[in-house]
């Protein structure tokens, strides 16, 4: 254990753990640009279903590698801000110690967040007509009641919005006015507008999400900006 323990605190992991992070990235940036038709559906699904679902490992293989770095530098912080809390309790300017280890909470959590929205996550578009109800997800239904679009005297779209009704096991719990830069939330699901069709019948094309990262990762981004403010303090007031 103590020696499993050396190796996670020791600042050469860290670096060449970040070194072979940054190694496995750069064969991605290589990868990636030169199958852009296998890769175009990789920001529209969650990246643990979309790896299980692309099944091809001679062009994904970089991507497991990237986690598996990540994995480790999760573990290396953990040692770290466990051992570092332990030493900067002892001493006499406490906000300079342990303000480091906040930002490793930081950094852990945004960690988190990710791998909740990666693993668990859900993305999808949705193609619904005036007057019909879709299914969202489980007992989760979306109606669409009307569409209404507003154009210049060119005929282009200008503006236009939908509104929409909310089901949870079959009784309406919602009624809201999706617009282009106004998205809308219901619970975990946030919907946002893509697209809107009046021929041959009016239609509204809505992307549906669920981030269940998104809260672990702006816990993070507090502790991290809390952390590095108390950093900056600490070291002025030393």
């Amino acid at each position: 254990m103590k020696a499993i323990a050396r190796f996670f605190l020791s600042l050469k992991t860290a670096f060449w753990l970040f070194f072979v992070f940054i190694v496995f990235a750069f064969i991605g940036s290589v990868v990636l640009p030169n199958n852009l038709a296998f890769f175009s559906g990789i920001d529209d699904t969650p990246l643990f279903r979309w790896l299980s679902d692309s099944g091809n490992l001679k062009l994904t293989w970089w991507i497991y590698a990237m986690i598996l770095m990540l994995a480790l530098l999760a573990v290396s912080t953990i040692f770290c801000t466990i051992d570092g809390t332990i030493k900067g309790l002892n001493s006499r300017n406490l906000i300079l110690k342990l303000s480091p280890q906040v930002m490793h909470l930081g950094v852990l959590f945004i960690m988190l967040g990710h791998l909740l929205t990666a693993s668990i996550g859900f993305k999808t578009d949705m193609r619904i007509k005036e007057g019909e109800k879709k299914v969202v997800a489980g007992e989760i239904e979306l109606y669409l009641e009307d569409v209404k679009v507003q154009t210049d005297k060119q005929g282009y779209y200008t503006d236009w919005e939908a509104k929409l009704w909310w089901f949870e096991n079959g009784e309406k719990v919602k009624e809201e006015v999706l617009r282009p830069v106004h998205p809308l939330y219901f619970g975990q699901f946030g919907l946002y507008f893509k697209s809107v069709s009046i021929e041959p019948e009016p239609s509204a094309l809505i992307r549906v999400c669920r981030d269940p990262g998104a809260l672990w990762a702006l816990i993070g981004g507090v502790f991290l900006s809390i952390g590095g403010l108390g950093f900056v303090y600490g070291r002025f007031s030393a």
